[in-house]
């Protein structure tokens, strides 16, 4: 069976299509631990995961078959990212015991960092921790220098860059040292 993505507006049966398309796989013979099922929020992701377990026990029962599934990859796109980075962990230098920050958690370590800069804020407009953590999120995720990213999109901060990259570095070394991912 080839893969589905189902992409449309609210109300308009995708959760019905979805836990049918999985009873069907399943009834079929598919493995339900090799079905991924995501959706966005956890509300979403358990109504879903629900759904499909009722249609399935339905289906099942129709013929006279135990219908009681574990669907273990069904669930929101960051909880799946989660379990698969604590099941790789030790393949990519992970402690599989980490914390994954989210953005407040990540602002209040970059803050902590960007304090113990010797650098007086008070005098010019250095980067507030928020500013920091953007600059640092569109370098990281875009793959991109941090002069290119200063340059573009923040050049009010150019004069900062090397107190930023060693904030950055300090900030990276603590998150290895804490294990913990952002």
């Amino acid at each position: 069976t080839t893969p589905l993505l189902v992409i449309a507006g609210a109300g308009t049966g995708k959760t019905s299509t979805l836990a049918h398309r999985v009873a069907r796989l399943v009834g079929e013979g598919a493995d339900p631990a090799r079905i991924l099922l995501l959706t966005f929020t956890r509300r979403a992701a358990a109504e879903l995961e629900r759904r499909a377990g009722h249609v399935v026990a339905r289906q099942f029962a129709q013929r006279g078959l135990d219908a009681a599934i574990a669907l273990p990859w069904a669930g929101t796109f960051h909880s799946a990212g989660a379990k698969l980075l604590r099941l790789l962990a030790g393949d990519i230098g992970l402690a599989p015991n980490f914390t994954i920050h989210d953005r407040g958690d990540s602002e209040d370590l970059m803050a902590l960092v960007r304090n113990g800069v010797a650098i007086d804020v008070t005098q010019r407009r250095f980067p507030s921790a928020a500013t920091c953590m953007a600059i640092y999120s569109r370098s990281v995720a875009g793959r991109d220098k941090l002069p290119s990213v200063l340059e573009r999109y923040f050049p009010w901060c150019r004069e900062y860059q090397p107190a930023l990259r060693a904030i950055f570095e300090d900030y990276t070394q603590r998150k290895r040292t804490q294990n913990v991912l952002d």
